[in-house]
């Protein structure tokens, strides 16, 4: 028996029932609550609901409480992890919005913060790709205010929204390299190139030296494989003179972290530390977010949170130790009723095997959503009224077609109800699995026509 009972399930029960252990909660609680006397609840999200606390429980949220609080002789601890500041919104307006993307901020911080307690040296953020499509400005000041003081980006642009929004003297270390913009903007911006090759180096080493710079720069070593980067035997020739170079950080990565890659991961590793005793004095990275957890031989001077802090499973396989981050809904447009054998528009040769009653809701291919593989054999889902309904059909560019024939009240199915689509039942593992896609690619892809909400939850 859970420690949470609903109250919706205690009055169909027909009275109060409470539980009798502790648990945790990995996310939102959106249903009335009640603690048992004595117990304790860990809510790893937000409280959306009414919480009643019972004589001597304990309730941890690490996230913002919205219901109504019925203390009866417990204790209430809330661990909002971002600022108030910190909540905005983007986008067209929510009128006028296809639907609603709901960025959480406090589980960005605190996921960041998950990935840093597991090593003892600093933990930077990876906002690379407008922050995997959630959107730079928001996450790089509220982790700039919890803590967080080294930033990755794709490129220049990127790097000027970083040095705005964290306002402070982050450094800033811009994956792209020298193509991502002028020299002159690396020095305007006061970030730093991650350097790939000899000729990239050469032209860092001219400029820095013609304009007297000496922000300093990355170098990023292939110690694998056919991975972007210097090879061993170019970063053992820059080792005499690298302080000459300006470099400041070394990094590399795993190319393989199955367990069944041991032997070769071994190897690059002890490769990587040959490098760092070449380059002493220059702090050096090897883990990504994946490689926090799997190989902590990897997490060196610096641990790099990549997809990770936006509530992507960095353990392939094991349950996922992150907090969601987003939530995606869109409003029903039309209902349509379709007999047995009918069809609908875009939907691939979809048939009707039976009177069937269909949502189309304001979100497609063209937002993002990704289209389902041939052969894929289960039903993706949206939430309506609470209530999982497959969706059918491949999207269209702007819609989306749900069935809810079996969903009788008029009110919940009805023209401009919302439906959610991502959210804690509905995460986008399951449509990147769907889509034989990867998470990555399935949150970067999500379009900018959303009205987007960040809450500190």
């Amino acid at each position: 028996m859970s420690i949470v009972a609903t109250l919706s399930e205690q009055k169909a029960a027909g009275g109060l029932s409470f539980a009798a252990r502790s648990s945790d909660i990995n996310g939102t609680v959106s249903d009335d609550t009640v603690v048992q006397k004595n117990c304790s609840l860990h809510i790893r999200g937000n409280l959306l609901a009414n919480l009643t606390i019972e004589s001597g429980a304990k309730v941890v949220v690490e996230g913002s409480v919205q219901g109504k609080i019925v203390n009866k002789g417990g204790r209430l601890l809330v661990n909002n992890k971002a600022h108030a500041s910190c909540i905005t919104t983007n986008g067209p307006a929510e009128a006028e919005a296809r639907g609603i993307l709901k960025i959480d901020l406090t589980a960005i911080v605190s996921n960041w913060e998950r990935l840093a307690k597991f090593s003892t040296v600093e933990c930077a953020a990876g906002l690379e790709g407008d922050a995997y499509g959630c959107g730079i400005e928001p996450i790089a000041g509220a982790l700039a205010r919890n803590g967080c003081k080294t930033f990755f980006v794709s490129d220049i642009p990127e790097a000027r929204r970083v040095r705005a929004a964290s306002q402070g003297d982050a450094s800033i270390y811009v994956l792209g390299g020298l193509y991502s913009g002028p020299r002159d903007a690396f020095a305007d911006v006061n970030a730093r190139p991650v350097i790939y090759s000899s000729i990239e180096m050469a032209e860092w080493d001219l400029f820095a030296s013609s304009h007297g710079w000496s922000g300093g720069c990355a170098l990023h070593v292939d110690t694998g494989k056919s991975r972007r980067g210097l090879s061993i035997e170019e970063a053992v020739a820059f080792a005499p003179s690298f302080r000459n170079h300006g470099v400041t950080l070394l990094i590399s990565r795993l190319d393989n972290l199955d367990k069944t890659a041991k032997v070769s991961n071994d190897h690059q590793i002890t490769l990587f530390n040959e490098l760092r005793r070449l380059y002493k004095g220059v702090s050096a990275s090897m883990a990504n977010a994946s490689a926090i957890f799997v190989e902590p031989k990897t997490h060196c001077d610096l641990i790099r949170a990549d997809a990770a802090l936006y509530g992507v499973n960095p353990t392939a396989g094991a349950n996922n130790p992150m907090l969601p981050v987003i939530e995606l809904h869109a409003r029903i447009v039309q209902i349509v009723k379709l007999a047995p054998g009918e069809t609908i528009a875009d939907g691939n040769g979809w048939t009707a095997k039976r009177s069937t009653r269909l949502a189309l809701v304001s979100a497609g291919y063209a937002d993002g959503y990704p289209r389902c593989e041939r052969g894929y054999d289960k039903k993706l889902h949206a939430i309506v009224g609470g209530r999982p309904c497959p969706i059918v059909g491949q999207p269209s560019m702007d819609l989306l077609s749900i069935d809810v024939t079996e969903i009788s009240d008029p009110t919940v199915v009805r023209h401009g109800n919302m439906v959610t689509l991502i959210g804690p039942e509905t995460g986008i593992d399951e449509l990147a699995v769907a889509s034989k896609s990867t998470c990555c690619e399935v949150l970067s892809h999500l379009g900018q026509r959303f009205h987007r909400i960040y809450h500190a939850t």
